[in-house]
């Protein structure tokens, strides 16, 4: 269902000296973190360096949302403002619908990403986790 083959529970791509984890969900959260590692080389081992984020297309997908609900409803909701203002009747019976949409929708654009993240914070221990138990390393988590 997740639309990868296996079954394992962390899901990977290997590329050179880093490495992109991230954990098998069975529904859709696109805005939950990858972990985005690298290998580097350090005097008696290897130190991974790495960092949780959403992947890339989801950032530029909001990015476009965002930029499209603004140019597009900017207009709407100030000539909706204009015309209650004013107390014309141009928007018709639809100026509520003028008035609430569009701030909604850039709420929402910017709502959705940090809920996705905050579902998928339980995903981060757990891929760190992973990454312990399975490399047998010490751990040295520094924060961002």
């Amino acid at each position: 269902m997740s639309g990868y083959q296996g079954d394992r529970p962390v899901l990977g791509k290997v590329d050179g000296n880093t490495f992109i984890l991230q954990k098998r969900r069975y529904s859709r959260n696109d805005f939950a973190g990858r972990f985005y590692e690298r290998f580097e080389p350090e005097v008696g081992g290897t130190r991974i360096e790495g960092h949780f984020d959403s992947p890339p297309w989801a950032k530029w997908f909001m990015r476009i949302w965002l930029a499209g609900v603004i140019l597009l409803g900017s207009p709407v909701f100030v000539m909706t403002v204009i015309d209650i203002v004013r107390g014309t009747h141009q928007m018709g019976d639809g100026r509520w619908i003028g008035l609430i949409v569009p701030p909604a929708m850039v709420l929402f654009g910017i709502i959705l990403p940090k809920l996705g993240r905050l579902l998928g914070k339980r995903d981060e221990q757990y891929i760190l986790d992973h990454v312990r138990n399975t490399l047998a390393a010490r751990s040295e988590v520094t924060p961002a």
